[in-house]
C-alpha cells in the first residue's frame, strides 16, 4: 500500500545520496535566491560550524530547513515541489568546496552526481539535482562536473535570470570561503555533510505536496497558486499530445513569465478568474480557476487564447505602451489615469472589453474614458469591495453579450445616475485632503493633466500634495489675519482649490511662510526656476490668497473635472 506522506530528518550526507534523485519539475520558477540569502545561508553555517567546534562532538544537529517532494516509496526520483532555492544553493556550495580542497575532490563529487561506469554511453552519470529543462545542461556543465564552477566564475559571457543567479552565488560562495584556511574549510565540509540536517517530506501527489508546503511554510514558498496551475495545465497537455508539447509549452509559459515579471504574471491569473467568475474570491485561487475558467477548454487553448492574449493586454495597460494607428495615445493616458487608482477591480472589464475589440482601437479608447469616469466615481466616494466587484461584474455581463456592438454608450453599468454625478460632485467639492487621503494624489494629477495643453508628458515621480494655506498658521502670522474665522480657515485649508502638486518636498519650516515668500521660495523647482506643474505656476501668479481668491478656484477646478467626467444632470 502506498504510504500519503513519509517525514524524515535527514543528514546532508543522506539527502545527496543514491537515496533521492532531485528534479525540478517544468511548473517551478528558475532558481531566484540573490547573494543576500546566500550569504545569509553560509553565514549560518559558518557560525554554526565555529559554535559546533566548541561543544561536544555529539552535540545536536544543526537544521537547514525542509523540503517538499513527490515522490514514491522506493523510486530515487523526486520531484521538488518546495525547497528548490535551498538544495541549488548547496549544491553550488559543494561545488566550491570541491574546488578549494582539490584533495576530497572524489568524496565531495558524490554529493553532486553517481559516477556512471564509463563502459557504454548508456550509462551516464546520475544528478543528484537536476535543474530546470531550459538549465539542466548549464548547470551540470558549469557547476556539477569538475572544473565548470571555475569556468562559471571566469566566463564574461553575458548571462541573465536564473544563470547570473548561479554566477552571482558562485562569485560569492567562492570569494568568502576563499577567506577561510584550509583546516576551516574541511571543517565546515564535514559539519555540513555530518551535522546538518533537512526534513525531508515526501507525498505521492502535488495536491497532498501543495496542501503541505502551505501549511509548513509562511515565509514565502518556492511554489505559488500560478505554479500549482502551471503544473496542471502542462500535465494536461503532457497526457493528450506528448512531453516534446509539454516541454513546448513549459518554454513559452517561462518566457512569458519572465518578461512580465512573476507578480505581475500573478496579477494576470487573478483578473482572469475575475472576468469568467464575475464575482468575489471566495476561496483559493486554483481552485476557482479550474472551476470557472478552465471546465471548458483545453489545456493548450487555454494558455493561446486566455493566458497569454490577456497577459498580453495586462501589459499594455499597466505599461502604457499601446501602439496603433488610431486611438493609442488616448488609450495610454487613459491607462496612466486609472493605473493611479490604489486598487486594480476596474482592470477585468478593461481586460475583457480590450479582448473583444482589439482590433477597434477607437472603441477600446472610448471605453476607457468612461471606465475612468466610473472608476474615480468609485474611488471618491469611497465605493467598498463589494459595491465595485458587484458593479463592475454587472459591466462585464453587458460587455459580453453577443449583440454589444462595442458602442460605450450603450453600456448601462457604465454610466453614472444624475444622483451618483451629485455624489461625486460633493465628494470633489469637499475636504479632499483628509477625506481622501488615498484619493488626492490622483486627483491633483488628474486636474495637472487636463490643464497641460499636452505640449509634454509629465514623469508624476516623487510627487507631494502641498497646501497653499498651511495647516496650521504659526501664532502672528499673517494667514490668520487674510482668514481670521477659523472655520472659514479650516474649511479651505483642505479643498482643491488650495491644494498643488511639488517634485520634491521642501523644508516643511518654509511651509508657513506668508503667501509671497512662499510662493518665491516653496513653490519653485529644483532650481529654484519655475514650477514644471501648471497648477503650482497658477498659483504663483496671484498676488494674494484670500478666501475670494479660493471660491473662483474652486469652481473653476470643479468645472474642469465637470467636463472632463461629463457630470452634467439632466434635471
Amino acid at each position: 500500500m502506498t504510504k500519503s506522506l513519509e517525514a524524515h530528518d535527514k543528514l546532508l550526507k543522506e539527502v545527496f545520496s543514491d537515496e533521492y534523485q532531485f528534479q525540478i519539475p517544468d511548473y517551478q520558477r528558475p532558481y531566484s535566491w540573490t547573494t543576500e540569502q546566500t550569504g545569509d545561508l553560509l553565514s549560518d553555517l559558518v557560525g554554526a560550524m565555529r559554535d559546533h567546534g566548541t561543544k561536544d562532538k555529539d552535540s545536536s544537529f544543526y537544521f537547514i530547513g525542509s523540503v517538499v517532494l513527490i515522490k514514491s516509496d522506493r523510486n530515487p526520483m523526486s520531484d521538488v515541489v518546495d525547497g528548490q532555492q535551498r538544495l541549488t544553493t548547496l549544491t553550488i556550495l559543494f561545488a566550491v568546496l570541491r574546488e578549494l580542497l582539490p584533495n576530497k575532490s572524489d568524496g565531495i563529487t558524490s554529493f553532486l552526481y553517481k559516477k556512471g561506469l564509463g563502459i557504454s554511453d548508456d550509462e551516464p552519470n546520475e544528478y543528484r539535482l537536476r535543474a530546470i529543462d531550459e538549465d539542466a545542461i548549464f548547470f551540470r556543465d558549469h557547476i556539477q562536473e569538475p572544473g565548470g564552477i571555475q569556468r562559471l566564475i571566469e566566463t564574461t559571457e553575458k548571462l541573465e535570470d536564473s544563470r547570473l543567479r548561479f554566477k552571482e552565488n558562485a562569485d560569492l560562495l567562492m570569494s568568502e570561503l576563499s577567506k577561510l584556511d584550509h583546516v576551516e574549510c574541511l571543517d565546515l565540509l564535514k559539519f555540513i555533510v555530518y551535522n546538518c540536517s533537512i526534513v525531508v517530506i515526501s507525498t505521492p501527489n502535488l495536491d497532498a505536496a501543495y496542501r503541505i508546503f502551505s501549511v509548513l511554510n509562511n515565509r514565502g514558498l518556492d511554489l505559488s497558486p500560478t505554479d500549482i496551475l502551471k503544473a496542471e495545465i502542462l500535465g494536461d497537455i503532457r497526457k493528450i499530445s506528448g512531453e516534446i508539447k509539454s516541454k513546448e509549452y513549459a518554454k513559452k509559459w517561462i518566457a512569458l513569465e519572465r518578461h512580465m515579471g512573476r507578480d505581475d504574471f500573478s496579477d494576470v491569473f487573478s483578473h482572469v478568474r475575475a472576468i469568467y467568475a464575475k464575482k468575489k474570491q471566495n476561496t483559493i485561487l486554483t481552485k476557482e480557476f479550474k472551476e470557472y475558467v478552465r471546465k471548458d477548454i483545453s489545456a493548450d487553448k487555454l494558455f493561446d487564447n486566455v493566458i497569454a492574449k490577456y497577459a498580453e493586454i495586462y501589459g499594455w495597460l499597466k505599461n502604457c505602451d499601446f501602439a496603433a494607428t488610431e486611438g493609442s495615445e488616448t488609450i495610454n493616458e487613459q491607462a496612466t489615469h486609472l493605473g493611479k487608482v490604489d486598487w486594480k477591480d476596474w482592470l477585468p472589464p478593461a481586460m475583457l472589453f480590450f479582448n473583444k475589440f482589439r482590433n477597434k482601437p477607437h472603441l477600446i479608447a472610448q471605453f476607457l474614458v468612461k471606465l475612468e469616469r466610473l472608476t474615480y466615481f468609485l474611488f471618491v466616494t469611497k465605493a467598498g469591495i463589494n459595491i465595485r466587484i458587484v458593479r463592475y461584474a454587472e459591466l462585464m455581463k453587458e460587455i459580453e453579450k453577443e449583440d454589444f456592438d462595442g458602442e460605450s454608450g450603450a453600456l448601462v453599468n457604465l454610466s453614472l445616475s444624475d444622483e451618483e454625478k451629485r455624489n461625486f460632485i460633493r465628494a470633489l467639492d469637499g475636504d479632499i485632503y483628509r477625506n481622501l487621503p488615498k484619493a488626492r494624489a490622483a486627483l491633483i494629477l488628474r486636474l495637472e493633466s487636463l490643464k497641460s495643453d499636452g505640449s509634454k508628458k509629465q514623469q508624476f515621480r516623487n510627487v507631494s500634495i502641498e497646501h497653499v494655506l498651511p495647516q496650521t498658521p504659526s501664532e502672528g502670522s499673517e494667514w490668520l489675519e487674510i482668514f481670521p474665522d477659523e472655520n472659514i480657515r479650516l474649511d479651505w485649508t483642505h479643498k482643491l482649490a488650495n491644494l498643488v502638486p511639488l517634485h520634491i518636498r521642501k523644508n516643511p519650516a518654509a511651509s508657513n511662510y506668508d503667501f509671497v515668500t512662499k510662493k518665491g521660495v516653496y513653490f519653485t523647482g529644483k532650481d529654484g526656476t519655475a514650477s514644471p506643474f501648471i497648477l503650482t505656476q497658477e498659483v504663483r501668479s496671484f498676488s494674494e490668497w484670500t478666501p475670494e481668491v479660493l471660491i473662483v478656484r474652486q469652481k473653476n477646478l470643479l468645472n474642469v473635472l465637470i467636463k472632463h467626467w461629463d457630470l452634467s444632470q439632466s434635471v
